[in-house]
């Protein structure tokens, strides 16, 4: 729990962003207000703390602000990966989708075992009903996460999408 973590490390940044996105996940808005607020509170010059920010304001929807701190986070750490992979995430919901693109991309080209980006684009070119791509970029994030039911799942119905029936429920029969 967050109380147990603070109580052996309470000045602990790394980690930080996870565990906003894992409230973000679980729709958690005054655990993540909170987080936030301790996290600038302690440490202004951290990547971490703008990247917890951001995914607050983002669980508001409000995306446009998100985005607004997730640039500072990049500003204090350019190679903060993460936070390139959720401001990307931010343009998809905007569907902005060129943007989002260079975001994921600028993720995995600081590092390319990042998952998350891969699934990024993944979503972007199955929207985009872009299916050899999507495929393409969901299989590079099962081959980092294969134990992922959901990057498998979404693999799946790409490989069904672009008529690779029995491919595609061998993948799903795997998540």
């Amino acid at each position: 729990s967050l109380q147990r973590m603070q109580r052996i490390e309470p000045h602990r940044m790394k980690g930080l962003e996870l565990l906003s996105t894992v409230l973000w996940q679980l729709k958690k808005d005054v655990e993540i207000a909170h987080l936030a607020q301790q996290a600038v509170d302690f440490d202004r010059l951290s990547p971490e703390a703008w990247c917890v920010v951001g995914n607050c304001l983002s669980l508001q929807k409000e995306h446009e602000t998100a985005l607004v701190f997730f640039r500072r986070s990049l500003q204090l750490d350019q190679s903060f990966t993460y936070t390139h992979t959720l401001s990307g995430y931010e343009y998809m919901a905007n569907e902005d989708f060129e943007k989002a693109v260079s975001c994921f991309r600028g993720a995995i080209h600081i590092d390319d075992r990042h998952y998350n980006a891969w699934y990024g684009l993944g979503a972007i070119y199955h929207r985009q009903e872009k299916y050899d791509l999507a495929e393409y970029h969901f299989q590079r994030a099962v081959s980092i996460n294969p134990q992922s039911s959901v990057l498998r799942c979404n693999l799946g119905m790409t490989q069904f999408a672009n008529g690779k029936a029995y491919e595609a429920l061998d993948t799903l029969g795997e998540a």
